[in-house]
């Protein structure tokens, strides 16, 4: 048997937990992820596209929370945001890729601007991100970064591919730069969400139960506060040893 080796000290250093970034704060999951990241002692920056809707979602600014208006498909806005951060809270430790848009775009439907919008929003914003705030990380040798993806980017989504498409992109992009960020010692990980009683789905509310509840091994959609657990357990764990993970959050609804 061959003895254990010791576990380097530097590779146990979990991320500074004092600043922490999560993009669509002001949707549902991602506002429970503010609040529990909070919760966990860490300083919350919360971004979204308005300061109102952040604020009703996840509260008053605070010292613990700090609202920031930022459109994630903008690199440049965004890589002034991470200075501007940097500037007021120190570097990120942790960044949560949650911004996230959900449209149609039937397989043989007419051409429209949604598809540049879906894969901007959902797969470029999380490119922007991890570029300005993961080299706040790198450069302190830790960092956690997690992505919001979907159960759809294993099931594929009928007249919502370019959704479904976005998302798979999220899941490649968190194993191809959990190798490429191993030796800064920054994990990334994904998390795919089955259905999750939020805006997004309360349109759809009749539809899903008679379809897609039954599918499910828990009979009901999950609560945004189920979602936004595992994403701080991800984000919070002290081991990059956990990195290149996609994890699916469905109630069973993919093991069928």
């Amino acid at each position: 048997m061959q003895p254990t080796a010791a576990i380097p000290t530097a590779d146990r250093r979990p991320p500074d937990p004092t600043v922490a970034i999560v993009t669509g704060a002001a949707g549902g999951i991602g506002a429970a992820i503010v609040r529990r990241l909070i919760g966990r002692g860490a300083r919350v920056v919360a971004m979204d596209l308005d300061h109102e809707r952040i604020v009703a979602a996840c509260g008053e600014p605070s010292a613990a929370l700090h609202p920031m208006v930022v459109d994630v498909t903008d690199a440049a806005a965004v890589e002034r945001a991470a200075d501007d951060v940097a500037t007021a809270l120190g570097r990120a430790g942790i960044l949560v890729c949650c911004a996230g848009i959900f449209g149609r775009t039937p397989a043989l439907g007419p051409a429209t601007e949604l598809v540049d919008q879906l894969l901007a929003v959902n797969l470029g914003g999380a490119v922007h991100c991890t570029r300005a705030f993961g080299a706040q990380m790198a450069a302190a040798n830790t960092g956690r970064i997690v992505h919001v993806a979907s159960i759809a980017a294993t099931t594929g989504a009928a007249t919502a591919s370019v959704y479904a498409a976005s998302k798979a992109g999220l899941v490649a992009l968190a194993r191809s730069h959990a190798r490429e960020l191993a030796s800064a010692n920054i994990a990334v990980n994904a998390v795919l969400p089955g259905y999750v009683r939020t805006a997004m789905t309360d349109g759809e509310a009749k539809t899903l139960g008679l379809f897609v509840v039954p599918r499910i091994a828990l009979r009901r959609l999950a609560e945004p506060d189920e979602i936004a657990e595992v994403v701080v357990m991800l984000a919070t764990c002290t081991t990059p040893y956990l990195t290149g993970a996609a994890i699916e959050i469905d109630g069973g609804l993919h093991v069928g």
